[in-house]
């Protein structure tokens, strides 16, 4: 909750703290959230990469380039964010050395950074599909180039002109 301040013109924050129940309640539906999220990205990034490799991705090599350009900044941006927020996440929490806090520490840990559904491998998750999508719209753009050469060159050889 922020609540202005009139004599200074700033803002203080209060934050609440979580229980570990709050967090064992809600942990079931973030990760179900999270698949879900990666089913659908890794589902349109399987289409798109079938199609670019079925030859139905049609775009000039301008829009194509600037495309990749554009998935390649995203990827790097998530991969940034990945570095900073493993390392800052991995952090353990300082509640306090009996076994209570120690648990809820390490529940927030799991749930920050497990291998499994941490928010971490959500965006390294997120990193791979857009790698995967890079790659194949890569792919069909070197594709297209390669077939426009092969063309030219035949009308070439055939006394046309391109």
């Amino acid at each position: 909750m922020v609540t202005p301040d009139p004599t200074t013109a700033t803002t203080t924050s209060v934050t609440v703290p979580i229980t570990a129940e709050q967090l064992a309640a809600a942990k079931p539906a973030l990760q179900q959230q999270m698949l879900d999220d990666k089913a659908d990205a890794s589902h349109a990034a399987a289409k798109l990469d079938q199609a670019a490799d079925d030859g139905k991705l049609t775009l000039d090599f301008e829009a194509a380039d600037a495309l990749i350009k554009a998935v390649d900044a995203a990827r790097d941006q998530v991969m940034d964010l990945w570095k900073r927020a493993t390392d800052q996440l991995a952090t353990p929490l300082q509640l306090g050395e009996n076994p209570v806090a120690k648990a809820i520490s390490a529940r927030f840990a799991d749930l920050a950074v497990g291998e499994d559904s941490g928010a971490a491998k959500a965006l390294l998750d997120l990193f791979k599909v857009l790698d995967d999508i890079s790659n194949a719209l890569s792919r069909n753009r070197d594709t297209m180039r390669d077939v426009e050469e092969v063309a030219e060159k035949s009308m070439k050889n055939a006394g046309g002109s391109w």
